[in-house]
């Protein structure tokens, strides 16, 4: 089977992509022509995707995926293959063979590396291609952030030694909360925001850029090394014989750095100053992001002026024009965030906000600040949601009904769910793909199994996707949901591969002791451990450490002060622990294997093990209950 690695790196380049299409056809029973007229709905006065304003704006990428022109036109203007650019001499910065970059800076005696990739894959293949500009090796790692860790073991091993890795203090904790406590949603949902779940080729094809990754287990595995020097704001240190002072930032993530070099001018950052206006808010659900801090963050380059800024998106710039574009996008962020508090002081919901609000026409054609990535519009939702909650001062939303329940009222008063299938075709026709697809949730709340309804919804979301300005995260999860309500695919599973690489056994092993453990108390089933009251010792026999697992009726305490009287107690080494964590084997697995022992009473061991829903996955059989 062709890998998604094989698959992109197969197309060719991106300017000889786009091949304009009539497009007749591309949604079930629905035809789209070039000569559409453009809606007129005057409730709106800017073009919008999900009310048909670029019906006649879509474009056929290579591998037959339907797209916004615009968009596609702008991921052209991007590096789409791997280039290594090389901004001042001894800066080596590759772009264009991921989502993000990778960085080196010549030191005394060889590199210090500006992030790792996503997989050990990733990691080896930075180096082969390095490698063809220079042969010193690797002293030093910086993180930028805790996305892009996961090929530093590659660094280690081509250095044949243990590298000192920098990086904000709160890394290796957010890098535990995305893997390990947040890890299904995560890996669920990023891999649904960057396309992991549509196909190669065909109208819903994957059209973005490229993620790669690997067949190989070995490649794909997260290569994750902890943090050695946790750096403090403002601090400066010696790497190598290179100074370095680091700033902590906001971006996508609070654990973000600005890494400065004075002696050479040069800023290396992770903040909202990419290719396009980043997001105040993803798609695949995160923290809140509060502008207030990415501006400040980006105001400390501005203060520092470099002569040369590299990113961990996007192509090197240079002194004036560098600071255009960071006061590009701290004006960009400071409107939206200023006008988002100034509405809703006035009282406005998130609805009326984002009718109001309105991009200043030099922000909204900067080339820098293309909406390719987040539309505004959910930014301003963001805001709000971040700032004020869910609650938008309509007490009907205090106790909302039932999809089901508020489904069969507005069927009854359409006259029938054949009514209501009629009038969603009727606005899809004239180009509102937002109201058509709502009006199909009614008869899908009310009965779930229609399959008109399933179609018609998955056609509106098809047009909106096929024409999102936002191609790589809207057109994805746009595209995903039309084929999981088509039963093409399940979005509610997993995906075989994803954009966030699963911890692997050294990842749960470099962590500290008890840290996976403690993850149970977020797998517990509270019906299943409604009626249990008991205490299993978990003890780590080559730690020589314990901890207690309390379950008390729905809910899980998990100490290292162990009582003296327990119900059941668990003996095995980490490594086993770490596999059952992973779900790699169940503890009835390591108990037959004799690499696990339980003692105790055997009715207490089936009820803790029926407290949880994902770990462990199975129960010892009887006779190994008191082994």
């Amino acid at each position: 089977m062709t890998s998604r690695r094989e698959f992109l790196q197969s197309l060719p380049s991106l300017g000889l992509m786009m091949a304009t299409t009539s497009l007749t056809t591309l949604t079930a029973g629905h035809a789209f022509a070039k000569s559409k007229v453009a809606p007129t709905d005057t409730s709106h006065h800017r073009p919008l995707s999900y009310r048909g304003s670029f019906d006649d704006n879509r474009v056929e990428f290579a591998n037959g995926g339907i797209a916004n022109g615009d968009y596609v036109d702008w991921l052209s203007g991007q590096p789409n293959e791997a280039t290594i650019f090389e901004p001042q001499e001894g800066v080596w910065s590759i772009v264009g063979y991921m989502l993000g970059n990778f960085t080196f800076v010549q030191s005394e005696t060889g590199l210090i590396a500006f992030d790792a990739g996503s997989n050990i894959g990733m990691g080896r293949d930075i180096l082969a291609l390095l490698r063809t500009r220079t042969k010193l090796p690797i002293v030093a790692i910086i993180y930028s952030h805790h996305h892009y860790t996961a090929g530093a073991r590659a660094y280690a091993e081509d250095r044949g030694a243990d590298l000192p890795i920098y990086g904000h203090p709160d890394v290796d904790r957010n890098l535990l909360l995305t893997a390990g406590e947040l890890g299904p949603m995560q890996f669920r949902r990023a891999s649904l925001q960057l396309g992991f779940y549509l196909p190669h080729d065909g109208p819903d094809a994957y059209v973005g850029p490229a993620e790669p990754t690997f067949d190989d287990p070995e490649l794909q595995a997260n290569g994750h090394l902890p943090v050695t020097h946790p750096v403090s704001d403002g601090e400066e240190v010696v790497i190598d014989g290179r100074r370095v002072i680091f700033h902590h930032a906001v971006g996508d993530t609070r654990d973000s750095l600005i890494v400065h070099f004075p002696d050479q001018d040069l800023v290396l950052h992770n903040t909202n100053v990419t290719p396009m206006a980043f997001s105040m808010y993803t798609l695949r659900g995160d923290f809140y992001r509060a502008p207030d801090d990415m501006i400040a963050s980006i105001d400390k380059m501005r203060a520092i002026r470099p002569g040369v800024l590299v990113g961990c998106h996007g192509v090197p710039l240079f002194g004036d024009e560098a600071y255009e574009v960071m006061t590009a996008h701290r004006d960009y962020y400071a409107f939206i965030y200023n006008q988002s508090i100034r509405a809703i002081n006035q009282g406005m919901t998130p609805e009326q906000m984002v009718e109001t609000i309105q991009i200043p026409d030099h922000l909204a054609a900067h080339p820098w600040l293309y909406p390719g990535y987040v539309e505004h519009e959910y930014n301003i939702r963001g805001i709000y949601r971040g700032i004020v909650g869910w609650f938008a001062e309509d007490t009907a939303d205090l106790h909302p009904p039932t999809d089901a329940e508020l489904g069969n009222v507005m069927i009854e008063g359409f006259g029938g769910v054949d009514a209501v299938i009629e009038r969603a075709r009727e606005v899809f026709d004239q180009g509102k793909y937002n109201l058509t697809a709502k009006l199909m949730s009614f008869v899908i709340g009310a009965d779930p199994s229609n399959g008109e309804a399933r179609q018609l919804k998955a056609d509106a979301s098809r047009a909106m996707g096929q024409t999102a300005q936002a191609g790589i995260q809207a057109r994805n999860f746009f595209l995903t949901h039309a084929r999981h309500l088509e039963g093409k695919l399940d979005w509610t599973q997993p995906p075989e591969i994803g954009f966030f690489t699963l911890p692997g056994v050294d990842l749960v092993m470099s962590t500290p002791p008890g840290t996976y453990l403690k993850l149970l108390q977020f797998n517990v089933d509270p019906v299943g451990s409604a009626n249990v009251n008991a205490v299993a010792k978990f003890n780590f026999t080559d730690l020589g450490q314990s901890w207690a697992v309390h379950v008390r009726r729905g809910v899980v305490e998990i100490t290292e002060t162990v009582p003296e009287t327990v119900d059941v107690t668990i003996e095995f080494d980490r490594k086993t622990w770490a596999q059952i964590a992973l779900r790699q084997m169940s503890l009835a697995d390591a108990v037959q294997r004799g690499m696990a022992a339980v003692s105790g009473d055997q009715s207490e061991m089936a009820a803790i093990l029926g407290s949880f829903d994902k770990i462990p996955t199975a129960q010892p059989e009887p006779e190994l209950m008191n082994g």
